[in-house]
């Protein structure tokens, strides 16, 4: 944990749960996006599909980050 992390402290939980299901539903609607455009194909589809799934994977990742950073912000 850096120490600017440490410092900040955790976010209140009424900022934190709107802000999880929204990155959800970002990514969820991403999910669907992509899907469809893989499907489609071709060259458009392949291409705007790769960046829906890429959208999706970051939103992952970010939620993976961030989860992570509140629980051992809670655990001190």
């Amino acid at each position: 944990m850096t120490l600017v992390a440490q410092l900040s402290g955790r976010r209140p939980l009424w900022l934190t749960v709107p802000l999880y299901l929204g990155l959800l539903v970002v990514g969820g609607v991403n999910g669907g996006a992509a899907e469809f455009w893989l499907r489609v194909g071709g060259q458009l589809g392949l291409v705007v599909g790769g960046a829906a799934s890429l959208v999706v994977l970051v939103v992952v990742l970010l939620l993976g980050v961030d989860a992570r950073r509140q629980w051992l912000l809670g655990q001190n």
